[in-house]
């Protein structure tokens, strides 16, 4: 009993010693690892991708691609498109009851009034008045629903395009 109580006394004395004996190991071996790293493993070279997709069905059924899908068949007529550039199906007043060919649309239904036409730099203005506003409009520009098309300062008169009712009305001057 004597020798273990002196063999535990030294163990306790000498604990730090012990670890710094291991500590100094665990080193030595990761340094060794550093100059003597093992041998790599050798990675099998993958070829280079294709840009392209081969067209060929041997070289598509090699890769294990699908066939080339078929030719979708000819619908033969052509659909019906004129919803798409006679009046906008998302437009506000698409709800709106549309105009039919025994009730005419004339330029004084439409809210809009010429009040009156200058030439400015050589380019002629009309001053239109719509419900909301009263302001100064040169051709081709579009405010609200219209588009003045053009301007006759001679015969006080302007062409405005209803995008409403896919239509020009011509407004005179009153």
């Amino acid at each position: 009993m004597d020798k273990l109580q002196k063999l535990g006394a030294w163990l306790w004395r000498n604990k730090e010693r012990m670890v710094l004996i291991v500590m100094l190991a665990v080193l030595a071996y990761r340094v060794y690892g550093i100059f003597n790293p093992p041998p790599e493993e050798a990675w099998a070279r993958l070829p280079q991708p294709k840009l392209e997709l081969p067209t060929e069905h041997d070289e598509r059924q090699e890769l294990g691609l699908p066939n080339l899908p078929a030719l979708p068949a000819p619908s033969g007529l052509p659909g019906v498109y004129t919803s798409l550039y006679e009046r906008n199906p998302f437009w506000y007043y698409s709800g709106q009851k549309t105009s039919s060919a025994s009730e005419q649309v004339s330029a004084a239904d439409l809210n809009i009034e010429l009040v009156d036409i200058q030439n400015v730099r050589g380019k002629p203005r009309a001053r239109l008045k719509t419900s909301r506003t009263t302001k100064w409009y040169s051709e081709n520009e579009q405010f609200e629903e219209f588009e003045v098309t053009s301007i006759d300062a001679e015969n006080q008169s302007v062409v405005v395009y209803s995008q409403r009712y896919s239509k020009s009305f011509t407004l005179e001057k009153q």
